[in-house]
């Protein structure tokens, strides 16, 4: 949108409200930033605007009409953070140019909402890898925040007379976190407001909406499925699934998932449900299971480590047994020269302290006759040789874990020198990580070392972008799936003054068209050619090109026959935003965005 030609607001102050830019669309409506003078300064809003030529008719106008009105009242007795604050609603003039609102026909529904200054869900995880634990816990900590009131907006709790409130539309777009680390729910302007709401608008956010949404039937049920798909959004970077079954089996793969006991994994896995009556009612209690896996151990999310220090016992049990099979002549001593074959031994605590009765006990040990009188004095023997032997298999454990560092460090070098020519001497390099991962439980110095081999974040943080292409210098972004919904874009061939391309983006003019990529700080450049197709029946739109939250870097009208070719510079750029304004053409026609071309 022109930067100051367009206003909006009410009967008695239809300039109140200075429209800045299209920020994006909610079913029948389009959001906005927008400003208003307050006491000789601006103050940044977010204005939602339901436009009378998308109703159709009069009759269809004045039935959401009703409905709008009904819920933007009751939005205004939800006061509490992690909720948009709204100002006001009303029913005034189109949007329109300064002092020409008398000349324009048609009515608009608006909702004037607080502006929340941060980043949404979106942009905010794509600055995180996940791989340290601040991060996990920063994640953890946004999902509680959410859970907590989105379960206070399903208890009632949230309106004076005791009505539930739903978002409907909730997804990582209408999520905002502040510089603060809080996470407010936005755009709430036609969120369904009963406990039991049929529609026949069906609107949503692909892979975060409910089986029930596409029947027209948003629910507190609706919401929490749509929450569970944010939570693995968050995890894994990548976008949901678009079906029940493929988000359950999508989230039981993660590996902070695939780390809980069965019981915990299974209400997890409920979320993703179809039926909408077997999702968890407790969205708060549902993130404490998560945060089992993200952040109970804040060096490792190995599920094997996990699960061993829970159960010592079972180790216990062979010693018992061992005593009736006799050890080898050499049983004692067998520990130091053996380290490398039987390093793995040590793998569970107790058996460090049960291995020194057993070489005590057997009568075949050569030491047994010297000690002969049975009685307290073979005891303490035992017991001192038990101190000792405690105190070798400790003394090796740790010679051991510097020799098989040293042989690792020493097969490293001549991998590099002989490329690939020790095989001999990578073999102990290869058996001996299994053990040395195992002690970790207990054994604090191993720590440094499985947080970087084991962590399952470490590698995988790029590859959730979806304009991510690893070495490729070039993109044709029409071949790029966008990070939001095309709203009224498509892909095609177009011709521009005579000239045929085969790979086009068309945005609808007359109803406004909107799409957003994710570079991902990869690209450096953005060149395209910009124009009317000739088939249009209009004779000029106007094109808005913007990245992050920056002015826009292409703002112009162009004309039938005349197309401007541009390249723009993106350098460290997280997300690119393509605009056709709906508000620059009175016909059906297309301005095209041609040869959409990305550089590194």
């Amino acid at each position: 949108m022109s930067g100051t030609a367009h206003h909006i607001g009410p009967d008695t102050a239809p300039d109140r409200y200075r429209l800045l830019r299209s920020i994006g669309r909610g079913g029948e409506a389009v959001l906005y930033l927008a400003e208003i003078e307050l006491a000789g300064g601006a103050e940044p809003v977010v204005v939602k605007v339901l436009d009378s030529k998308t109703t159709i008719t009069p009759e269809l106008f004045e039935r959401v009409s009703q409905k709008w009105n009904e819920q933007a009242e009751l939005l205004r007795f939800v006061h509490r953070p992690g909720v948009v604050g709204v100002r006001e609603h009303f029913q005034g003039p189109p949007i329109h140019r300064p002092g020409e609102a008398e000349t324009l026909s048609g009515r608009a529904l608006v909702l004037v909402m607080n502006h929340v200054d941060g980043l949404d869900l979106r942009d905010w995880r794509a600055e995180r890898t996940l791989a340290a634990p601040a991060e996990r816990r920063e994640v953890m900590r946004t999902l509680e925040q959410l859970a907590d009131v989105l379960d206070w907006l399903h208890s009632g709790k949230a309106t004076p007379s005791g009505r539930t409130v739903v978002h409907g539309d909730l997804s990582p777009g209408n999520v905002m976190v502040d510089q603060h680390g809080q996470a407010t729910l936005v755009d709430f302007g036609l969120s369904k407001l009963t406990a039991d709401h049929q529609t026949a608008e069906v609107w949503f956010t692909p892979g975060y909406a409910a089986p029930e949404v596409f029947e027209g039937k948003r629910t507190p049920g609706s919401d929490r499925y749509a929450f569970g798909a944010i939570a693995y959004f968050l995890l894994s970077g990548q976008a949901p699934p678009t079906v029940p079954e493929q988000l359950s089996a999508a989230l039981a793969g993660l590996p902070h998932i695939a780390g809980l006991t069965e019981e915990q994994r299974a209400r997890v896995l409920s979320i993703a449900a179809a039926d909408p009556e077997r999702r968890p009612v407790s969205l708060s209690g549902w993130v404490k299971d998560v945060r089992h896996g993200v952040v109970s151990t804040t060096t490792t999310n190995r599920p094997a480590v996990q699960d061993a220090v829970p159960a010592p016992a079972p180790p216990a049990v062979p010693p018992l047994a061992s005593p009736a099979t006799p050890p080898p002549p050499a049983g004692p001593p067998t520990v130091a020269p053996g380290a490398p074959q039987g390093f793995g031994e040590p793998t569970y605590p107790i058996p460090l302290a049960a291995e020194p009765p057993l070489r005590a006990e057997p009568p075949s040990s050569p030491r047994q006759p010297e000690t002969g009188p049975p009685g307290p004095p073979r005891r303490k023997r035992r017991t001192g040789l038990v101190l000792g032997a405690v105190a070798a298999v400790v003394v090796v454990a740790v010679l051991a874990v510097l020799g098989v560092e040293l042989l690792g460090d020493k097969d490293k070098k001549e991998d590099d020198s002989a490329k690939g020519g020790g095989s001999t001497s990578s073999a102990p390099v290869t058996t001996a990580p299994t053990p040395t991962e195992e002690p970790t439980a207990e054994s604090p110095t191993a720590e440094p070392a499985d947080t970087e081999s084991t962590d399952p974040d470490a590698s995988a943080s790029p590859s959730y972008d979806p304009g991510s292409l690893p070495d490729v210098p070039m993109a044709d972004l029409t071949t790029l799936s966008s990070v939001s919904e095309p709203d009224s874009f498509t892909v095609g061939p177009a011709k521009i003054n005579t000239k045929e391309y085969g790979a086009a983006l068309h945005g609808d003019c007359y109803n406004g068209a909107y799409v957003e990529y994710d570079l991902n700080r990869e690209w450096q450049t953005f060149e395209f050619t910009a124009g009317i197709d000739d088939k249009s029946k209009i004779e000029e739109a106007r094109i808005v090109i913007s990245v992050d939250d920056q002015p826009a870097l292409f703002n112009e009208t162009v004309v039938l026959g005349k197309p401007i070719s541009r390249t723009l510079k993106v350098a460290g750029v997280l997300r690119l935003r393509l605009k056709v304004e709906s508000s620059s053409c009175s016909d059906s026609g297309s301005g095209v965005i041609a040869a959409p071309i990305l550089r590194r």
